[in-house]
């Protein structure tokens, strides 16, 4: 689930009392107060994931964009061509 705004990762995290890693923090105490900084850095930190899990031999990814279409499209531009993904599973711009 890509970060989009700093009051959803703040929610998610009181809820279910995860530990974010170092890496994560630093951006979101950086770009967290700033909306489109905050959603280029989310976006970014979810593609860098996915090359990670790719690389390390993941058959697939599913992304929860919380009805934002602009974020998967934006995260389907960076990775598609390191991911095979069937074009029905595609969302329409």
């Amino acid at each position: 689930m890509p970060v989009t705004n700093r009051a959803q990762i703040e929610r998610m995290v009181s809820r279910c009392g995860v530990v974010l890693p170092e890496k994560f923090k630093i951006m979101l105490d950086k770009y967290g107060d700033n909306d489109e900084a905050i959603m280029d850095a989310g976006i970014a930190y979810a593609v860098n994931q996915i090359i990670d899990l790719v690389s390390h031999g993941v058959d697939g990814i599913h992304l929860y964009t919380m009805n934002k279409p602009v974020v998967a499209r934006r995260i389907y531009e960076a990775v598609k061509n390191i991911i095979s993904i069937p074009k029905s599973n595609i969302l329409a711009s």
